[in-house]
């Protein structure tokens, strides 16, 4: 008697259960029929075959790597373990390697449910899978054939419908569709697009939008939809697909003229992402004295092409709730890594913080509980594994005990890991010099380093700064000797922060 699992697939979300429940009733007729105890099933539904990125098979893969007591994967058809021969012989080898072998239940395959050679079954299971292969590549080849004609008639092939188009059919069975112009929406993208090429800034149209009750969907317009609407060719009826460019699909809703003044515009003030290029150091970290909303990274670019990076308050970008100023980006910066390495560098503060980290490492190195715990939970599963493994060796299996034979497998790679995390904590001690060195010389090579780790929050108000660290409670809070040093801004014009708070920070 021999131990197997089924593996069965269908491609299509048009096909149904009814094709798995064919392919497993077929794999169960065979194993009743040679004598295979089906252990576990191994289902992908929806999910196509000409690659092996499917989440039940690599589970299967997977799987196949562990001391698992199945060595048989069994398919109703060589084409349901995949439709790509290359991938296909990989993943055998991947099989064989950990001693499980290819099984189907209607076609010969290279190998014998005994593991003996099959010399037919070399032959035809090679040209069972060049069948698949072949039917997959004409499958694909055929529909995009059959899309590449449907779009040359100008018919509607499926996808998602931009704003202010809807679709309609052009036969009596509904069979075939157009896309035409909605007499609801297109007025709304045209509004949008003279609008913007006039002069209109986007928050603008979505707030006129929203005063006038038209709606995205049945929700207000966000600024990214409407960025997406003024880049899409489909309004001047422009469609491109693989099979080439098409302008017979999509009726034009807005000139062309007006379309190319929107994207001048559009490519004049970079609309949409360069920000993302810069390194705003306290992305993350700001926070609005007035509001408490996050202060975000903002750039912007004048009509002569100069560009300006800062920080914004979202209460007043999005929520229009507040009015907090707009700070420079290089000044806050500047000021906040100045403050943090001056008072990091001060022997008083960094004694404190040497002297916490040392305490919580020695208490941690005297607290083995963890470990000790740990390891004994991994005995006591690897023993309850054994009594299972023993079991099923003498003839006492069940489906319950191969589940829990699993589960025991995970839980002690799982300990494993754990355990060598916590080995590696106890060896690793480290000593008042490496603290000081990394306080004094490295995260002064990196501020964004320094920044990430030692800040918790920064707020910002028009009267002062507060910066929130991780490390203490109680930092000195008595100023240093030398207090000739500036923390303005100098930005009072834009009511940016005067000063930087002497209280102390606040424990994470």
């Amino acid at each position: 008697m021999k131990y197997a699992v089924i593996y069965a697939r269908y491609s299509s979300e048009r096909q149904t259960e009814q094709s798995i429940e064919g392919q497993i009733r077929e794999c169960k007729a065979f194993a009743e029929k040679n004598d295979l105890v089906i252990l576990d099933q191994y289902i992908d539904r929806a999910t196509t075959g000409t690659n092996d990125n499917r989440a039940a098979f690599q589970q299967m893969l997977s799987d196949a790597e562990k001391d698992v007591p199945w060595e048989i994967v069994l398919v109703y058809a060589i084409d349901r373990f995949g439709r790509n021969s290359i991938e296909i012989a990989v993943n055998k080898q991947k099989l064989k390697k950990n001693g499980k072998m290819l099984i189907s239940a209607t076609q010969r395959t290279s190998e014998n449910i005994d593991g003996s050679k099959n010399l037919d079954g070399i032959l035809l299971e090679n040209v069972y899978i060049g069948l698949a292969e072949y039917y997959s590549a004409e499958l694909s080849q055929k529909i995009r054939r059959g899309l590449h004609e449907s779009r040359t008639k100008g018919l509607y092939c499926g996808g998602i419908m931009p704003y202010g188009y809807k679709k309609e059919p052009i036969d009596e069975k509904g069979y075939h569709k157009r896309i035409v112009e909605d007499e609801v929406t297109a007025p709304v993208v045209r509004y949008i697009f003279q609008n913007y090429a006039n002069g209109m800034n986007v928050p603008e149209i979505i707030d006129s939008l929203t005063a006038q009750g038209i709606l995205y969907r049945g929700k207000p317009f966000i600024r990214n939809t409407i960025y997406n609407m003024l880049r899409l060719e489909k309004y001047i009826g422009i469609a491109r697909y693989t099979e080439g460019v098409f302008t017979n699909i999509f009726p034009p809703l807005v000139d062309k003229d007006i379309f190319d003044r929107v994207q001048v515009i559009l490519e004049k003030y970079a609309i949409g992402g360069k920000s993302q290029k810069v390194d705003y150091l306290l992305r993350g970290k700001l926070f609005c004295g007035k509001c408490g909303k996050p202060i975000s990274g903002e750039r912007s670019t004048s009509k002569s092409g100069r560009e300006f990076y800062y920080y914004k308050c979202s209460g007043r970008k999005k929520f229009h709730i507040c009015d907090k100023a707009t700070i420079a980006k290089d000044k806050i910066e500047n000021l906040i890594t100045e403050v943090l390495v001056k008072e990091f560098g001060n022997p008083e503060s960094q004694d404190y913080i040497v002297g916490q980290i040392i305490e919580l490492n020695r208490k941690r190195l005297g607290d083995k509980s963890l470990l000790r715990n740990l390891k004994a939970e991994k005995e006591a599963a690897e023993a309850s594994l054994r009594n299972i493994v023993k079991a099923v060796e003498d003839g006492f299996f069940t489906k319950s005990a191969t589940k829990r034979a699993h589960e025991l497998e995970d839980l002690i790679a799982d300990l494993e890991e754990r355990i060598a995390i916590a080995e590696f904590k106890e060896e690793k001690v480290l000593t008042p010099e490496q603290i000081r060195e990394y306080l004094s010389h490295t995260i002064k090579m990196d501020p964004a380093l320094l920044i990430r780790t030692l800040i918790q929050k920064i707020v910002i108000d028009d009267e002062k700064i507060e910066i929130h660290c991780n490390y203490c409670d109680n930092m000195p809070t008595d100023p240093p000797a030398d207090d000739s040093q500036d923390y303005s801004l100098d930005n009072e014009k834009e009511g940016c922060a005067k000063q930087v708070s002497g209280s102390p920070p606040v424990k994470a």
